[in-house]
């Protein structure tokens, strides 16, 4: 249904154009056609630049988020609730050995509400937060001119990087019957001691977050074309790792 609403959206907005653009031979040039969110997902994965060329003149945001929403909702439904229950209550005990039965049945309870509350409430409102933090640095920071709907569309686009990936390595969630088995870093380094901080790091450093990062740095190279592809990319991967380098402190 995204899918159809964006298309929707973007014909009567496309059609406008058109109309506008054919007054006359001397009338302002037809703008490309923005292809469907399907079409726009394919360029995601292999031509990303061409994709945000698009979407920075004519940003689309509405059908990538809530396509984030429905296969984050549809990947954490098709977990089995036993491994939920396990891995939340091995992880509350690893934190705090000695919790009683009360505290674990409680954060168990959590768990279940954040399982429809996380890809419903959360992902959108980590998407608009992302958005808003390169937004603030490019348009406050570097004097950048290109709106917030702009980045927005590029960061709900993005988000489809992880989202799809953790949808893929599901299967390796249910075969380990561990909810933070995934394709991460520490795979390089099968040696590292689990307890050990480079473990967490690097076990918090997933492959599709990493290349999500990546691509958005081409994203904002895109959107704001005074920053080059390097310096972009060099921005948000390096404040992803600072999130990731913070969060392994706190990991259990």
């Amino acid at each position: 249904m995204a899918a159809s609403d964006d298309v929707g959206i973007e014909g009567v907005e496309t059609g406008s154009t058109g109309t506008a653009a054919s007054g006359g031979e001397g009338g302002p040039a037809t703008e490309p056609r923005l292809p469907n969110l399907a079409v726009r997902i394919y360029q995601l994965f292999v031509s990303p630049g061409k994709l945000f060329d698009a979407l920075r003149s004519q940003p689309r945001w509405l059908g990538a988020l809530l396509l984030v929403v429905v296969l984050s909702l549809v990947t954490s439904l098709l977990i089995p609730s036993g491994i939920i229950t396990e891995s939340i209550r091995q992880q509350m005990l690893r934190s705090r050995p000695d919790a009683p039965a009360e505290a674990i049945q409680k954060g168990l309870a959590v768990a279940r509400i954040f399982r429809y509350a996380g890809p419903i409430i959360f992902m959108p409102l980590v998407i608009v937060v992302v958005s808003a933090v390169f937004f603030l640095i490019y348009e406050m920071g570097m004097g950048g001119d290109a709106g917030f709907r702009s980045v927005l569309s590029a960061t709900s686009h993005t988000f489809l990087i992880p989202t799809i990936g953790g949808l893929v390595t599901l299967p390796v969630v249910i075969k380990a019957r561990d909810l933070q088995a995934s394709l991460t870093l520490d795979l390089l380094a099968p040696g590292l001691d689990h307890a050990g901080y480079a473990y967490r790091f690097l076990h918090g450093m997933g492959i599709f977050g990493v290349w999500a990062a990546v691509v958005l740095g081409v994203a904002l190279s895109r959107i704001y074309p005074k920053r080059s592809a390097g310096s972009c990319i060099s921005l948000v991967l390096g404040l992803y790792v600072v999130l990731k380098a913070v969060s392994a402190i706190f990991a259990r």
